[in-house]
């Protein structure tokens, strides 16, 4: 049996990528072809996103997310006139000429990076002050405690972190 490879070990081909990665990547080619004109439509007004991918250098990359997230609530209206328009390719080429287009695409994506930079720093401030004010009230619960107990319990008085 040690010759034997289990079912859950795929090995994979020459190229060091297994055969799912390249079924996947196959599909989606497929399905970039067969939905053209919405793929001329997405790689166009989500350039904005990718390039956020890309240059994103915080430590959780979350730019990208927050922007990529707005920018696709921005090209979906696009989206769907090139539905209702026939989704054809001249359809497509035709919204990708519109400014409106641009306005409500890359519109998205400033309102997300506005998002990001101004809302990530708006609830670290208020969950600092949360933090700050809980220690100050366990800070005075101790202080009522050493005024009740007395101070000579284990010595409270000087180990107290936020005393005073």
């Amino acid at each position: 049996m040690a010759g034997k490879k289990k079912l859950d070990q795929r090995e994979p081909d020459k190229a060091g990528v297994p055969l799912s990665a390249r079924f996947a990547v196959l599909m989606m080619f497929v399905s970039a072809l067969v939905f053209l004109p919405t793929t001329i439509i997405f790689s166009v007004c989500m350039i904005p996103m990718m390039v956020a991918a890309i240059v994103d250098n915080h430590p959780h990359r979350t730019a990208w997310l927050t922007l990529g997230a707005m920018n696709l609530a921005g090209t979906v209206p696009v989206w769907l006139s090139l539905w209702d328009a026939g989704h054809t390719i001249p359809a497509a080429f035709q919204l990708i000429f519109q400014p409106s287009t641009y306005l409500l695409s890359y519109g998205g994506a400033i309102i997300g990076l506005t998002i990001f930079h101004n809302v990530t720093p708006l609830v670290a401030s208020i969950l600092v002050n949360k933090n700050e004010r809980r220690l100050r009230e366990i800070d005075r619960q101790q202080k009522a405690l050493v005024k009740k107990w007395g101070g000579e319990i284990a010595a409270v008085e000087k180990t107290l972190l936020f005393s005073g």
